[in-house]
């Protein structure tokens, strides 16, 4: 994609004339990116260390759209599952083991839900749908192509009981104040990567601008990040979407986030 629009100042940039903004609006802009026939979510990506040029992209583009075709297909994906599909009705069993059994509460009459938290529970009663163990991976495949699957009343079951999809997974652009605390699916596209100032660094995958969630990534969890997500450059996160079951936590300056403290429950694709 050779040109993205930038919803701050609905304006249309090419490569040379958006990174002659300079660095410190390029950081605003870069997050505020959308393709400018269809309107997908679109994300600008640096020229790498290896010397690959800096592109726009946009994931997904809308149906029909024609800027789709000429985008070059990402090296990386959604790894083991990405074929797999969820039909509606199916009762969802997490595997975040890779096909071991997965360790979920089975029965809904007997939820394990501590401190309420999470989405509204679902149970009590009724027959049972037929149930599928899926990855994460394939759960953020179908959350990001099926409007179906992510509207749906379908049953997903985890260690804190049975939720609706619906209610249980939260898009980035979507999080409110009132999420905090609460354990959710929580998605979206990554804008932008960095490592903090610190020492030892973590990894920040931003979905946006300072009020907008981040995922975090700690020293003690970088071995096991790196051998599942192996990257030679930050900017290869920039236009990827990210899946992590965990609860929305908020700094003391107000900045909200998701601590990936276990790397079996964040996904990638990339």
């Amino acid at each position: 994609m050779d040109i993205a629009r930038c919803t701050l100042d609905n304006h249309n940039y090419d490569i040379p004339s958006f990174e002659a903004l300079g660095d410190r609006i390029i950081e605003r802009y870069r997050r505020r990116l959308v393709c400018p026939e269809c309107g997908g979510p679109g994300f600008y990506r640096r020229e790498s260390t290896s010397g690959q040029a800096a592109c726009f992209g946009a994931r997904p583009h809308r149906d029909q759209c024609s800027l789709a075709a000429t985008e070059p297909r990402r090296s990386g994906g959604l790894g083991p599952g990405q074929d797999e599909r969820i039909n509606l009705g199916e009762r969802i069993e997490v595997d975040f083991n890779y096909g071991a059994d997965p360790n979920v509460n089975p029965d809904p009459d007997e939820p394990n839900n501590p401190q309420g938290r999470g989405g509204r529970y679902v149970g009590r009663g009724g027959a049972r749908n037929a149930v599928i163990h899926r990855r994460l991976s394939t759960l953020l495949r179908n959350l990001i192509h099926s409007e179906d699957f992510r509207q749906s009343n379908q049953l997903i079951a985890l260690p804190e009981g049975q939720f609706r999809v619906r209610d249980f997974f939260v898009e980035f652009p979507d999080i409110e104040d009132t999420n905090i605390g609460e354990y959710r699916g929580y998605w979206g596209m990554i804008a932008d990567a960095a490592l903090s100032r610190f020492d030892p660094p973590s990894l920040w995958l931003n979905s946006g601008g300072r009020d907008d969630v981040s995922i975090v990534v700690g020293d003690e969890q970088s071995n096991e990040f790196l051998e599942r997500f192996p990257f030679e450059d930050i900017e290869e996160f920039a236009g990827a979407y990210a899946l992590i079951f965990g609860e929305l936590r908020e700094s003391q300056n107000g900045k909200k986030y998701l601590a990936a403290t276990q790397i079996a429950k964040l996904t990638l694709s990339y």
